[in-house]
């Protein structure tokens, strides 16, 4: 006789689960410059949720600049991010195995190398357990407010992190604790790089935006001091109109949010905004990005705004990757085989579950409809599903939400993978094996704050716990650009 299904958590120890701690990376490979951050998570369990409940930086590696080579600058030297991944994981005493779970994040201009995809592949398999592909402006426009204490500070309030890289500027907007607004810009210190003589040594496809003509300037070629001052009052403009939610055409890389009020507390940081910081350089500026820092800065505060400065301006995309994307499961989640973890690189597609009754064909239409309008395809149909339930949960309900899933998904190779926000993915996922027969593998989360993903990695149950970690991230290796 088969022994009955049962929720997973169900014969684990659970002395360790009301409190865990989790061992992150994040690695963040930028226009300009690529640092790693190691983060120490504490979680604390409440009603079957998560939360950070503290968090501690083990150890920061020290800034290099982004390693590209070949012809034009076009490739990022992949030896030279594995050296730095080891050398971090060595002085923080840390083995690879420790690592749970983490985000490899390429930025900017980072994302036009010919081999930005290769690169993000590699690592995300190199260091640790479990670590996220993931690239893009909101991702990385979200890590930044976070690491820049910009969602902290505006609990309570409306506050706008304008996050200045080497090649674009992401702009978010938070209110409360929440990030509300986000947008992009082809705005960056190092779109243009000069040689030791001070001649121009290299030239981004996004400065045309801002010179005289359109035109990229010649290397080894010579700018006046009154070009350059045109082009950074140009960009500094081109910021100040993100923030005033102006369209700003081939320099927008997505869509403008509403204009922030003059009223509000601008919090800057990005490598760029190190500048107006108290730190000293220790190298000499080769590119736009003092003349930049101190441009935008004046332009915005002669405006009205109030501007402050992050405490580790240019570490705000990697601290905010090490220490907040990762969301835990409730402990009622239900995994037929765990061997099926991790999971990378999902696709998910949301539904909303009706509040009012429904049958079966109402959940396959919803299911077909949600996975018709996914912008990517996982590999071999690999998907996941984000529900949100609406409704109370009886047996008729759960029956015909299952048999609509099976239905639904009929013709794709991947596993039935569902994240739930309510806590209700251990009675769902008996019902598909106990009521349906399903024979095929399921996995139900649930306890999730969000579930309304792009992409979505599933990582190993933790320890002894049966948690598990879910790291959202979007995948997007062109980021919008409208230059080409």
């Amino acid at each position: 006789m088969s022994e009955p299904k049962r929720f997973t958590s169900a014969d684990r120890a659970l002395v360790e689960s009301d409190i865990i701690e989790v061992l992150t990376l994040g690695l963040d490979i930028g226009s300009a410059t690529s640092h790693v951050s190691i983060s120490r998570l504490t979680m604390v369990r409440g009603h079957n949720r998560y939360t950070v409940s503290r968090t501690e930086v083990v150890y920061q590696s020290p800034i290099m600049k982004t390693p590209f080579g070949g012809d034009g600058r076009a490739l990022i030297i992949r030896t030279d991010l594995e050296s730095m991944i080891d050398d971090s994981l060595l002085k923080a005493n840390v083995d690879r195995d420790d690592i749970e779970s983490g985000v490899v994040i390429l930025t900017g201009n980072a994302l036009r190398r010919h081999n930005a995809r290769q690169i993000a592949d590699l690592l995300a398999s190199f260091s640790g357990k479990f670590i996220s592909i993931s690239a893009g402006d909101r991702l990385e426009s979200t890590m930044a407010a976070y690491g820049s204490g910009t969602v902290q500070e505006s609990v309570g309030g409306d506050c706008l992190n304008v996050d200045i890289g080497g090649g674009t500027t992401k702009i978010t907007r938070c209110v409360d604790g929440k990030v509300t607004e986000l947008t992009a810009i082809e705005v960056g210190g190092r779109i243009l790089q000069f040689t030791d003589d001070g001649h121009v040594g290299h030239a981004e496809p996004n400065l045309g935006l801002y010179t005289a003509n359109n035109q990229l300037p010649e290397y080894g070629s010579e700018l006046s001091d009154v070009e350059l001052e045109q082009i950074i009052d140009r960009m500094a403009q081109t910021v100040l109109g993100a923030v005033q939610g102006c369209d700003l055409g081939d320099a927008q890389r997505l869509d403008s949010i509403t204009e922030f009020p003059v009223s509000g507390t601008v919090i800057l940081s990005g490598g760029v905004s190190q500048w107006i910081t108290n730190i000293e350089s220790s190298v000499e500026c080769d590119d736009l990005g003092q003349r930049l820092a101190f441009k935008t800065r004046d332009m915005l505060r002669d405006t009205g705004y109030k501007i402050e400065v992050a405490d580790d301006p240019i570490r705000a995309t990697v601290l905010g990757a090490s220490q907040q994307r990762m969301q835990v499961s409730g402990n009622t989640v239900f995994i037929s085989d765990e061997r099926l973890l991790p999971i990378r690189n999902a696709p998910v597609s949301l539904v909303t579950v009706p509040a009012e009754d429904f049958d079966q064909h109402t959940i396959t239409r919803l299911v077909k409809d949600s996975v018709s309008k996914a912008l990517f395809n996982g590999d071999h149909g690999l998907r996941a599903l984000g529900i949100d339930w609406l409704g109370s949960l009886t047996y008729s309900r759960a029956d015909a939400f299952c048999r609509g899933v099976v239905e639904g998904l009929k013709g794709l190779n991947t596993p039935i993978t569902l994240l739930f926000k309510q806590d209700i993915a251990g009675l769902i996922g008996i019902h598909f094996v106990e009521e349906v027969g399903y024979q095929k593998p399921v996995i139900c989360l649930d306890g999730l704050d969000q579930v309304d993903f792009d992409f979505v990695d599933i990582g190993e149950v933790i320890n002894q716990t049966g948690l598990v970690p879910v790291v959202a991230k979007s995948i997007l290796f062109n980021s919008g650009s409208k230059l080409n």
